[in-house]
């Protein structure tokens, strides 16, 4: 028994120690890949890797001519870019040219805490060419910046609000690289604010109905429907000082509301149930045994019945109206879109005389149910906004300015 556990547990670490060395190899294998295909960075990463966990093993001097290699050619690729770049002489290419110092300069510290690697076959320390970038990286970053913000503010003076949306986008960008840079901030405000669509929305009523003030107001209420975006803004109540684009009419057509209506429906029901049981008898009356000698029973059914008087409340509440987007100066690009909304109200409830035994479940919650009053007809419209608002919600989030 102590024999075979041993063994197993032997197998396990060998099999383990396998892992171990195929996976090491693996590595190897695939930073040695990563430098001949040019993707020095994957190579570099592993190699670091590597040597973070131990820069002495006989398998760590690979690593370090690989790390050696890839460094290089990856610092050569980049000053090449950077030639390249120059001669373009693009918003795009200053860009570039800034973001490939600033990956000079990452990668030598990403290399730095690992030095030095020594390699003791060839009795010397690897060599890296680290030169200091931040002068270049400060003369990039002045260089992109102050093109992307004439670019930016060239768009914002277009006074296209297309134009003002890519200065706002811009503006941002030059930011995240260079915060509070000049006016930058608050020309980003003011192109957001050139950027944006501003659309009042009004009710309009051509129902000969009055509607209930909550509904205007729940209607008008679009910071309730969160609608607004980044370059659309939904007032209900007009701005001073604010030049709208659009206007959104929400214009009710028709109002109908039906009388209050009590159906009634009279009918019986009847029903078949176990009403206890009965002895068998035979031909002469007597009552017959088992063959245990008990007397043998079965059970009685009888069919109960009760007259039903069924009574239903209905009222309904029928609203149509248009949606209409226009500029808000004229009517050139007119929308309209048809919108309706129901909603019905709806109480049973029901008497009975007779056997209660014949109701089934239905009818016996019905018979636990009294008449309630109607609902006002200014509840029943007010009722019906809700579905009004999911449906307008839906108008607007398809017809984004």
């Amino acid at each position: 028994m102590t024999s075979r556990s041993f063994i197993t547990n032997s197998s396990y670490i060998l099999l383990a120690s396998c892992a171990i060395i195929l996976a090491g190899c693996n590595t190897l294998k695939e930073t040695h890949v990563s430098v001949a295909s040019g993707n020095y960075e994957r190579a570099i990463r592993n190699a670091v890797d590597n040597l973070r966990k131990s820069k002495t093993k006989k398998k760590s001097q690979e690593y370090i001519l690989l790390l050696e290699e890839a460094f290089a050619k990856a610092v050569d690729r980049d000053l090449r870019n950077i030639d390249r770049y120059r001669i373009e002489d693009t918003t795009e290419s200053l860009e570039s040219t800034y973001r490939a110092y600033v990956e000079l300069r990452a990668r030598q510290d990403y290399i730095r805490p690992l030095l030095p690697l020594y390699l003791p076959d060839q009795g010397r320390d690897a060599e890296f060419r680290f030169d200091n970038y931040d002068n270049e990286i400060l003369v990039a970053k002045a260089n992109f910046s102050e093109r992307l913000y004439d670019q930016a503010k060239s768009r914002l003076e277009a006074g296209d609000k297309y134009d003002a949306r890519i200065a706002y986008d811009n503006f941002n960008h030059l930011l995240s690289i260079n915060p509070n840079y000049r006016d930058a901030g608050i020309l980003a405000s003011e192109a957001q604010y050139k950027g944006t669509n501003f659309v009042q929305v009004s009710l309009a009523n051509d129902t000969g109905v009055a509607l209930p003030q909550r509904l205007e107001m729940d209607l008008l209420d679009f910071e309730a429907y969160k609608l607004n975006s980044q370059w659309t803004v939904y007032h209900s109540a007009p701005i001073e000082n604010i030049e709208y684009d659009y206007e959104m009419l929400v214009v009710f057509r028709s109002i109908s509301v039906s009388p209050d209506r009590i159906h009634e429906r009279e009918f019986v029901k009847e029903r078949r149930i176990k009403d206890g049981f009965e002895y068998e008898l035979d031909a002469n009356g007597n009552v017959l045994k088992d063959e245990s000698g008990n007397d043998i029973k079965r059970d009685r059914y009888i069919t109960v019945h009760s007259s039903i008087i069924e009574f239903r409340q209905t009222k309904s509440v029928r609203i149509t109206a248009d949606v209409e987007f226009r500029p808000y100066l004229g009517d050139e690009g007119f929308s309209r879109f048809p919108v309706s909304s129901e909603f019905v109200f709806n109480h049973e409830y029901c008497s009975h005389s007779g056997d209660a035994r014949a109701l089934d479940d239905h009818y016996r919650r019905l018979v636990a149910n009294s008449q309630i009053a109607f609902p006002t007809s200014e509840q029943m419209i007010y009722d019906t906004g809700e579905d009004l608002k999911k449906r307008l919600r839906e108008i607007v989030a398809k017809n984004r300015f």
